[in-house]
């Protein structure tokens, strides 16, 4: 499968950097419409699924119709953890596109790191690590990401009946008995599936460009795209399961577990840690504990089935500063740690990677940075509902233009508001920004001829404890919040 992809990748790689800003703010709106129903269908005929639930629970195998949206929810917070914690990793420290060609960088990568989780990480890290690869084999079952440049992209991939999609009677197959074996038959089914759908959007697309188009004679042609998605998928999920939670670790394995407190996060409480074995592939969250208080967060991380070694341990969370710390693993035995992060300053900060030293993804970029000419560019920060925010900076360059950019909230049907932009005074360290129900996230975005760290010593959002935005002088159905991302559109 590598061999397939190496011609591919440098022109690959590079469309997708130059591309990176705007691809993280597609809509889910125009996505593959039943990623849920697809996933479902596909869980539904796996064997062993006893198994699997005792495993895994039944609680995180029945997430994964959720996690299946997370690429579509690139960039964004999701509660408890943000999808880029689980879509960005050394092999793929970049957003992907979810279109042929480029969707052909996902599949080897993420369905490694997949297997990786199932057999190194807790059942809710392994469960949200699927997430991403069952996206990118579902998303290439659609018609219009099969076959390239298809025009009427979002009708030939939501015209199509959800509860239809059912393959009762389907018996997944094994795709290889090795990780290698299976990234083989992994690529020959996706290649069958491209195939496939782009031979289902050729004859739909006729009936979709005609004048007042039927969509009765649209959906059956996608529902067989979709089905034989789900089929795909099944195959996937089968192989992933019994590859990753059938594999035979070795003796010498050993294991780390970790406790980990932090500085409570008035505004974004329920924000979990991240853990980065530094210079290697493995990464998880710090589980929230049931022991967090007002005063102090508390979390739990554990890894299982690591080689023997020396490790450097780094743990990340929002409003605290990185902590790092070395850890000697010995064979057949697990060791303990207790990391303790103290607060960001200043304390609530919101920004991920405020100061841009975070570099654990082998980028030149800081980390959940995206670089595009002169201007770095944060990941988004979700906002709270009518909360004031204190955004400021300290630059080292003097030169450097440090701007507050507030998209506008998109609801469907209806036009985007305009967003708000705001430039930080050359005199001034910070201002204040308000959330309304228009404008519900903050990306920084740092203009400099110099790298980001020589550009500035810090950035931040912090929200004002007790100081709500004002009320808006609007009809009252237009004050509504709306929904905050989610895994689903």
């Amino acid at each position: 499968m590598q061999k397939s992809f190496g011609k591919k990748c440098f022109w690959l790689v590079s469309l997708l950097a130059a591309g990176n800003f705007w691809m993280m703010w597609l809509s889910p709106a125009v996505a593959w419409g039943p990623h849920p129903e697809i996933t479902q269908a596909a869980l539904d005929v796996l064997p062993e699924m006893e198994k699997w639930k005792q495993v895994l629970g039944d609680h995180n195998i029945r997430q994964l119709t959720q996690y299946c949206w997370m690429p579509d929810n690139r960039g964004r917070d999701l509660g408890p953890f943000y999808a880029d914690d689980y879509l960005l990793i050394r092999k793929v420290p970049y957003h992907i596109g979810h279109t042929m060609p480029t969707v052909q960088l996902a599949f080897e990568p993420y369905f490694r790191r997949a297997l990786q989780a199932l057999r190194t990480e807790t059942p809710t890290n392994a469960c949200r690590q699927l997430g991403p690869i069952i996206h990118f084999v579902e998303d290439v079952g659609a018609p219009p990401h099969a076959k390239v440049n298809c025009p009427h992209h979002g009708e030939l991939e939501n015209w199509v009946n959800a509860k239809a999609i059912k393959i009762e009677g389907y018996r997944p197959q094994l795709l290889g008995k090795t990780d290698d074996e299976a990234c083989q038959g992994l690529k020959r089914r996706i290649d069958g599936l491209v195939v496939f759908s782009a031979e289902r959007a050729e004859r739909a697309l006729p009936l979709v460009s005609a004048p007042n188009p039927d969509r009765s004679k649209v959906e059956p042609i996608i529902l067989e795209s979709a089905l034989e998605a789900a089929r795909v998928t099944a195959d996937m999920l089968y192989t992933a399961f019994k590859l990753g939670l059938e594999w035979q670790a070795p003796a010498e394995a050993a294991g780390l577990k970790g406790a980990v407190t932090a500085p409570t996060l008035p505004a974004n409480e329920d924000q979990e840690a991240q853990v980065v074995l530094a210079e290697t592939d493995y990464a998880t969250l710090v589980e929230s504990s049931k022991e967090s208080d007002q005063h102090q967060w508390r979390g739990n991380f554990s890894f299982r089935n690591l080689p023997a070694g020396e490790y450097t341990v780094v743990v990340y969370r929002v409003g605290a500063q990185p902590a790092t710390t070395k850890v000697k693993l010995e064979p057949g035995k697990t060791a303990q740690v207790e990391i303790q992060l103290q607060s960001a300053e200043p304390a609530g900060n919101l920004v991920y990677n405020p100061d841009g030293q975070l570099r654990l993804l082998g980028n030149q970029t800081p980390d959940r940075w995206t670089h595009q000419g002169k201007t770095y560019t944060s990941a988004p920060i979700t906002l709270k509902r009518r909360m004031t925010y204190v955004c400021g900076a300290v630059r080292k360059d003097p030169q450097a233009k440090i701007f507050f950019h507030m998209p506008g909230v998109q609801r469907g049907g209806q036009p985007t508001p305009p967003p708000i932009r705001k430039e930080l005074p050359a005199d001034s360290g910070q201002m204040e920004l308000a959330s309304d129900p228009d404008h519900m996230t903050i990306i920084v975005q740092v203009q400099s001829t110099k790298p980001l760290t020589e550009a500035i010593e810090k950035v931040w959002v912090c929200a004002v404890p007790g100081k709500a935005a004002p009320e808006e002088t609007k009809p009252e159905k237009t004050k509504k919040s709306a929904k905050q991302p989610v895994l689903q559109k």
